[in-house]
C-alpha cells in the first residue's frame, strides 16, 4: 500500500507531462518548413514530428512522404543501391545526383522505378539538411500515371521557414 501511495503522485505527474507535451505526439516535420502538400491530399497524423504521409482525393497509389532524421544522415548512406533495395523491391535508379533547392541550398536527388503489389511504381526523392536536420521527401506514383506537379514541387521544398 505504501507503494501504491508514492507511485501516485509520480504517475500523476508523468501524465500531466504526458498531457502537456502530447501535441509533440502529433506534430508534423513539416513544422518550421515551407514544405506543403497539394491543395485536397488528405494527411495523416505526423507520427511525433518524424514522419507523416499524404494522399490525393482519388487514387490508392499516389502517395507524398516527409521524414525528418532524429540524426544526420549522409545522402551517400541513404541512397546507397543496397539501402534502396531494402526499402523498395528491385527499384533501378533512373537519376542519381546533386540538385539545389531553396535559394542555392545543396540537396540530393534521386529518381526511380521500382515494384510494388499493385504495379511500377515511379518514385522520387530529396534530402537535404536544413538548419542542422535532415530532411527526406519522397512522392511515389504509379509509372503509367502523369506525375501531378505541386507534388513534384514539394519534395523540393525542404527550406526552412524565415
Amino acid at each position: 500500500m505504501k507503494l501504491w501511495k508514492r507511485a501516485v503522485p509520480a504517475f500523476s505527474c508523468a501524465g500531466m507531462l504526458l498531457v502537456q507535451t502530447g501535441c509533440g505526439f502529433s506534430a508534423s516535420p513539416a513544422d518550421g518548413l515551407t514544405f506543403a502538400a497539394p491543395p485536397g491530399w488528405s494527411a495523416s497524423p505526423g507520427i511525433m514530428g518524424f514522419m507523416q504521409f499524404w494522399r490525393p482525393p482519388s487514387g490508392d497509389r499516389e502517395v507524398l512522404m516527409l521524414f525528418r532524421s532524429p540524426k544526420p544522415l549522409r545522402a551517400s548512406d541513404v541512397f546507397s543501391t543496397q539501402q534502396l533495395h531494402g526499402t523498395l523491391q528491385s527499384v533501378t535508379v533512373q537519376h542519381r545526383g546533386t540538385i539545389q533547392i531553396c535559394d542555392r541550398q545543396p540537396a540530393s536527388y534521386l529518381q526511380g522505378r521500382g515494384h510494388s503489389s499493385k504495379g511500377e511504381e515511379n518514385v522520387e526523392m530529396v534530402m537535404t539538411t536544413t538548419r542542422g536536420t535532415t530532411y527526406m521527401a519522397l512522392y511515389v506514383r504509379p509509372l503509367e500515371q502523369a506525375p501531378n506537379a505541386a507534388a513534384e514541387a514539394a519534395v523540393r521544398e525542404l527550406c526552412a521557414k524565415p
